[in-house]
């Protein structure tokens, strides 16, 4: 028997490379920090491609059974192909037709999800004759959608549909995990806007403190002080408004901001402010 797997990505030879991209992109997955998983020992990272058109064996069949989900990667072809459709049978009966993910990555549904994904229902309508009628209503699975036009629209796609993957594999709502994701991708944004402010600030102080130079010594004096003083300008108060949108950031600009502002007035150079900060006052 082999070892058990998280997830099976089953696929035609000809989509490997975007099973081989999906797979890479799950196991480099990392899961936000205090994450509190609602089944301990849960894993997603044991990923097995299956992208072999050959014919059905017994080892096929023990890496299905052993594997928890079953990821079927979808494109015109799969469903016509009698060695994949007999891998998706085994999954299904070995789990009861629970676990499996479609993953569209080439065409429409209806022409690429196969015939077993479709759930038929009966709804009863009462006409206004008070008569009931029945109708069967086709039900299509959710899936996880990986077609684009472009590697760079595939990449951001495939950031989505990994979190989503990821979530249903750790039995986790995909909301969840989104939103956390956001917060991790903000505290990056915060770090980054903190070494932009930081760089920013630097260059203004420098500029300020040659115009004070400048000034003092009479050369260019009148030229390089209005120089400085855009250059404040535009840091002090063009950085803030860059961030309007985002709380997190705009609380950390406005903090470097003014600390900036006690810097300069340490360095004598706050007089050099002034007249910027009266024109916009005024």
């Amino acid at each position: 028997m082999t070892d058990g797997y998280d997830i099976c990505i089953l696929s035609l030879k000809n989509d490997a490379a975007v099973a081989e991209l999906l797979a890479d992109s799950i196991r480099s997955y990392k899961l936000p920090s205090r994450l509190s998983l609602p089944e301990s020992g849960l894993s997603y990272r044991r990923v097995l491609v299956d992208d072999q058109e050959a014919a059905f064996d017994e080892n096929a069949r023990d890496r299905l059974e052993n594997s928890r989900f079953l990821a079927l990667l979808c494109s015109p072809g799969t469903r016509e192909n009698p060695d994949v459709m007999s891998k998706l049978t085994c999954f299904r009966e070995a789990h009861n037709g629970e676990g499996i993910i479609p993953v569209m990555i080439e065409g429409e549904p209806i022409h690429i999800f196969p015939a077993s994904f479709y759930q038929q229902r009966v709804v009863k309508q009462i006409l206004p004759d008070m008569t009931v009628t029945e109708r069967v209503d086709i039900i299509e699975p959710v899936a996880a959608d990986l077609r684009a036009a472009d590697p760079s629209r595939r990449k951001q796609m495939l950031r989505y549909e990994t979190v989503r993957i990821v979530a249903l594999m750790l039995g986790l709502r995909p909301d969840d995990l989104q939103q956390r994701q956001r917060q991790r991708r903000k505290r990056a944004l915060t770090a980054a806007v903190a070494i932009v402010v930081a760089v920013s600030l630097a260059a203004a102080g420098i500029f300020l403190r040659l115009g004070l130079i400048a000034r003092n010594e009479g050369i260019i004096a009148e030229k390089q002080t209005r120089l400085s003083v855009e250059i404040a300008r535009r840091t002090m108060e063009e950085l803030p408004a860059e961030f309007a949108g985002d709380d997190l950031a705009l609380a950390f600009v406005n903090e470097a901001t003014e600390n900036a502002r006690v810097k300069l007035e340490q360095l004598e150079l706050g007089e050099l402010l002034a007249p910027a900060e009266a024109e916009n006052g005024g």
